[in-house]
């Protein structure tokens, strides 16, 4: 409200002003509000780090042609020489455009750059993670005393989650029930609308959690989370997760690379086992079948496991035999084999 101004808290304060439409007005000042925390914590320091590299490496800046060539080429240097993860060029650009809109739609060779690393992104990211590499993951998050990151391991698997999904996922978006032989449902709400978010693919969509011992892992999580009176259940940055996601697969002694193909074996097993294409695609909350079909490679699923070291094979396989009990013995750091 203190960024906006007091013109914008008129816009819903006026007295008689219908509910509906104050609701609205409340929400669109809610979406000011993470635009405004976006532009300060992702476009400015990425815009100013462009700007310093240039001025660094004495890149001309006297017209829009030369930015768009000094963009461009930072680009080029973040992905193929400095190996930067994409959103740091999506903050680039987009934060250059927002910080300075007369750039906007006047920057075709940094676009093209942008749309390259898109792509080059997108054929590297695809190849999905096996059940049994997923199980021994979690597993060693456990016995590394690391519960937060061990479920939303499992979570992200099963759900078929972005990073952005769990990142966001608040205590109030867990809806919990018992159906028939008293088993617990758990529902999640994803990019809720009300709170002026959205998903990669909209707003108002969510998933039920389908593996059981999932289910009541995360409702037990969410209990001590209340009790500490948070507002997020995971507290991990996305960032922090990545790096332990890697470090437990250097301790398990396998590469099967970042936690975005738990999303892509969760969807591969799912066609495996014979679920409809129709059926993944909507839990997946994938817009085309495009994605699908490119994320969906059940053939790496057998030849991953042929891969991998016995041992953490064997690991895997127990731990999906009876999860339970191997959750219990890594809550208490049990290394011992059973």
């Amino acid at each position: 409200l203190t960024k906006r101004g007091a013109h914008a808290w008129s816009r819903v304060a006026r007295g008689g002003m219908p509910p509906g439409r104050a609701e609205g007005g409340i929400n669109l000042l809610h979406v000011h509000a993470v635009q405004d925390e976006t532009l300060v914590q992702a476009y400015l320091p990425a815009v100013r780090a462009f700007l310093s590299e240039a001025r660094r490496r004495g890149w001309r800046m006297d017209s829009v042609e030369a930015r768009d060539r000094a963009l461009a080429d930072m680009l080029a240097i973040f992905c193929y020489e400095w190996g930067a993860g994409i959103q740091r060029g999506r903050n680039t650009f987009s934060g250059f455009v927002h910080v300075f809109p007369e750039h906007t739609g006047r920057l075709p060779e940094a676009a093209r750059a942008m749309q390259a690393w898109e792509r080059l992104g997108t054929s590297g990211e695809g190849e999905p993670i096996c059940e049994e590499a997923w199980a021994a993951i979690i597993v060693a998050f456990m016995r590394a005393g690391d519960e937060e990151c061990g479920l939303i391991t499992a979570l992200t698997f099963d759900c078929l989650f972005r990073g952005q999904d769990w990142s966001r996922l608040q205590v109030s978006d867990v809806s919990m029930m018992f159906g028939v032989d008293d088993q617990i449902i758990v529902a999640l709400r994803l990019g809720p609308r009300v709170r002026g978010e959205s998903t990669k693919t909209g707003s108002d969509q969510g998933v039920i959690i389908e593996r059981g011992w999932i289910a009541s892992w995360l409702v037990a999580f969410r209990v001590r989370r209340v009790a500490r009176d948070a507002a997020l259940i995971f507290s991990v940055p996305t960032a922090e997760f990545r790096a332990r996601f890697h470090e437990q697969q250097r301790r398990l002694g396998i590469d099967v690379g970042p936690p975005h193909r738990l999303r892509h074996g969760g969807a591969a097993c799912m066609l495996a086992r014979g679920d409809a294409p129709t059926t993944v695609k909507l839990r997946g909350r994938w817009r085309s079948d495009k994605s699908l079909r490119r994320y969906g490679k059940t053939h790496v699923l057998v030849s991953q496991r042929a891969s991998l070291p016995a041992a953490v094979l064997d690991l895997g396989r127990r731990f999906l035999a009876a999860p339970d009990p191997e959750l219990e013995r890594a809550r208490k750091n049990s290394l011992d084999p059973r």
